[in-house]
């Protein structure tokens, strides 16, 4: 039986775009995803600013995603204390889903050229698999020398 691949995409969702939507879309089809699953940042640690509160921007996600078959939202972050940090999501899915699926960080090109900033980044890969693709100006380059050994050790196919 082959491996059953979950994608995750978080952000603030504030609001929810055509473009997160066909980002979604593209990492579905690219990747082979059997889920994908939208998960909403609780008080994120990045950005002060948002403007619509957790309740609001998990509404515009389950009505943008409805009707699309294999797409759910996940809520987890919206109950947390504190700064929601992705490590501590894909703990949490880790220890719910078991070591069988495939876990899947998709994120754009501006996150993975941040992603030294990350709280425990050099943890992710060992709970999931990260896809980035190119967002905006953002090139799939010149990333922070820590980040820059992860994509050599893991392979740019690996990510």
């Amino acid at each position: 039986m082959p491996r059953r691949r979950i994608g995750l995409l978080g952000g603030t969702f504030d609001p929810v775009h055509v473009g997160h939507l066909a980002l979604a879309r593209a990492a579905c089809e690219a990747l082979l995803l059997d889920e994908i699953r939208f998960i909403p940042t609780g008080r994120s640690w990045q950005k002060s600013a948002v403007t619509a509160s957790g309740a609001q921007r998990l509404e515009m996600l389950r009505l943008a995603i409805a009707g699309c078959d294999g797409w759910t939202v996940d809520d987890r972050e919206l109950h947390r204390d504190g700064p929601t940090y992705t490590i501590d999501t894909l703990d949490e899915l880790r220890n719910e889903l078991g070591p069988e699926p495939s876990l899947v960080l998709v994120l754009g090109s501006d996150q993975l050229r941040n992603l030294s900033t990350w709280h425990r980044y050099r943890d992710l890969l060992t709970l999931a698999h990260v896809a980035a693709t190119q967002r905006g100006p953002h090139r799939l380059a010149e990333f922070d020398p820590s980040v820059e050994v992860m994509v050599a050790t893991h392979g740019r196919d690996a990510l």
